[in-house]
């Protein structure tokens, strides 16, 4: 005994009734107000939400007495307040102009080690080794011919010996002119 083959017909020759073509045009034709009356919703939500998150803000800034985590958060903000100030400071450091009045000062038998400006009072600090005595009070004496460079002088040195040759490790203070 054996069943009857099984015929599956997936493409269906008839055409689909009119009330399925009429339920389509309703549902279009309702889904532009109703996608309207949603939009409308939300931004009505959402105007709500901010309404009632100040009202809340504002609440509890009106019940909190003043206290010890205000002064943190003052503290805090101070703290941050600097350390944005300071990175300003550097940011307004005229670097171009610092470099090329270094570098045409012709450091011959000079190493300049470190830059540090400040550029809070105008000031820099350059540390360096030498060679010579002589070759070190030559490039202050340069520094100072210097337009952007003023009242440049030897803060203090010091002979070092590396890899069996002695050296002037030294320090240098000048001040930079502001470009008006």
């Amino acid at each position: 005994m054996s069943a009857p083959p099984i015929h599956f017909d997936f493409v269906r020759a008839e055409p689909a009734p009119r009330w399925r073509w009429t339920l389509l045009a309703v549902a279009a034709t309702l889904l532009v107000p109703v996608s309207d009356a949603y939009q409308d919703a939300a931004v009505q939500r959402e105007q709500a939400q901010e309404r009632f998150d100040q009202a809340e803000r504002q609440d509890r800034l009106r019940k909190r007495p003043p206290g010890k985590a205000d002064s943190m958060a003052d503290a805090q903000d101070v703290a941050g307040a600097q350390r944005a100030n300071a990175v300003i400071d550097q940011l307004t450091v005229p670097w171009d102009e610092l470099f090329r009045a270094l570098e045409a000062a012709d450091a011959r038998g000079v190493a300049v080690l470190s830059l540090a400006p400040n550029a809070r009072d105008h000031t820099l600090r350059l540390a360096g080794e030498a060679r010579q005595m002589d070759e070190l009070l030559a490039y202050v004496a340069r520094l100072a011919e210097r337009p952007l460079l003023g009242q440049v002088h030897l803060l203090g040195y010091s002979t070092v010996v590396k890899d069996g040759t002695p050296l002037i490790s030294f320090t240098l203070a000048a001040s930079w002119k502001v470009a008006p």
